[in-house]
């Protein structure tokens, strides 16, 4: 795994997460891996400005049930607010059935209680650059 620079987050939070966040937002990006927590799948965490928290985590292959997303949605809520950040995005990689992923999203939308400035992206692998990929589920 290559090292992820400003262009490839700016490209990422930009075009495939769809924020529209203005550009001086962007003179500050910083990437950190989350230390590992038992239960819930690796996380990487993209800060940009003091305004926007993403985490990019890999859906576990072997989840019995889907509680790990909301561990992940409400440590990055809690986070979000602890550091005053105006949103909190999670992006989740996996594979997704095509019938619709609606239970994830339901335990999301209740982990975060509907909060507005928290949202969840549910992507395929080829969609994340390859630079931040965050390690396995």
């Amino acid at each position: 795994m290559t090292s992820p620079d400003h262009d490839d987050v700016e490209r990422f939070v930009r075009g495939t997460l769809g924020c529209g966040c203005p550009d001086d937002a962007f003179r500050t990006v910083s990437v950190s891996h989350l230390p590992r927590t038992p239960g819930r799948p690796a996380v990487l965490q993209l800060l940009v400005g003091s305004r926007l928290l993403v985490h990019v985590a890999s859906a576990p292959q072997d989840a019995q049930t889907a509680d790990w997303i909301e561990q992940l949605a409400a440590s990055g809520r809690a986070a979000r607010d602890r550091h005053g950040y105006n949103r909190f995005r999670l992006v989740v990689v996996g594979t997704f059935p095509a019938t619709g992923s609606g239970d994830l999203e339901a335990r999301f939308a209740r982990a975060v209680a509907r909060d507005e400035r928290a949202h969840l992206h549910l992507l395929g692998a080829h969609q994340l650059p390859d630079a931040l990929a965050p390690g396995p589920g």
